[in-house]
């Protein structure tokens, strides 16, 4: 089986030392062929398709295809199927498309990060959020795709090309407590600390469950998957931000999952 992993915004496919999608593709071993293409990691999605699909291209020249695309990535595949990028579209290449906790309707925190300063309570999460991406160096336009309406003008390729399967993994935090009490540290927090204040965030605006970054509702696209997966939006890649050098135990068994999704396509 020829298999596409897609990665996200923010962060390359290797990054000090560690892959975007950890332990994945040792884990894959000879099973199946793979490839995890690099692409822009804060480039606008319609140019990071761009370059997924040349990377699909080139390792796989013929043959059927399955994409499973992580955040961003699922906005990038849907515009490679949409415009039938490097004829990846035409019968017999695609076959499906995977995405996991992809903000398929945009992301409050994209909404907040874009708009102007708020002057309410949203101001303190504002301020927090927009110096963090200062200090990475990351032009704001670049969350525009991300945004509420941003994801709304990325194309819907289940209207163009429904012959190809559509199927989304949405991601509902890890199994703890929320809001405040999470905050706080009284229990289990829901996401790993960076996403904490994203998450109450998220939470208070759209009154859902969310993984730190998406909402459960925005994540959700064609044959939807369940149960949930009980993670924040870094643990569904194998990143535990709380135990960067993974000396514990894992939060979420994230390769099962990831074959789960590929003993089902």
């Amino acid at each position: 089986m020829n298999l596409v992993f897609a990665s996200g915004f923010l962060v390359p496919q290797r990054f000090l030392g560690m892959d975007y999608f950890r332990g994945l593709k040792d884990h894959i071993g000879g099973r199946h062929a793979t490839v995890f293409p690099e692409v822009p990691p804060v480039a606008r999605s319609a140019d990071r398709a761009a370059v997924l699909a040349v990377a699909i291209q080139n390792r796989f020249p013929t043959g059927e295809i399955h994409i499973i695309a992580h955040s961003m990535g699922g906005l990038d595949s849907r515009i490679l199927i949409a415009r039938n990028l490097e004829g990846l579209s035409n019968p017999g290449r695609i076959k499906s498309l995977t995405t996991i906790s992809t903000p398929h309707r945009g992301t409050p925190v994209a909404d907040l990060v874009v708009g102007p300063r708020p002057e309410d309570d949203r101001r303190e999460a504002y301020d927090a959020i927009t110096h963090a991406i200062g200090l990475l160096g990351i032009d704001i336009g670049s969350v525009n795709d991300l945004t509420t309406q941003g994801a709304a003008a990325i194309p819907d390729p289940m209207q163009t090309h429904p012959d190809i399967r559509y199927r989304s993994c949405c991601a509902s935090g890890r199994p703890g407590r929320s809001g405040l009490l999470g905050f706080l540290g009284i229990g289990v927090k829901k996401t790993c600390a960076a996403f904490v204040p994203t998450h109450s965030y998220i939470q208070t605006v759209t009154g859902q469950e969310n993984d730190g970054v998406v909402p459960l509702e925005s994540a959700k696209y064609g044959e939807l998957q369940q149960p949930f997966w009980q993670c924040d939006h870094a643990d569904a890649i194998g990143h535990n931000l709380d135990d960067p050098l993974n000396l514990g135990q894992s939060q979420f068994d994230h390769l099962a999952a990831y074959d789960a999704i590929i003993a089902s396509l």
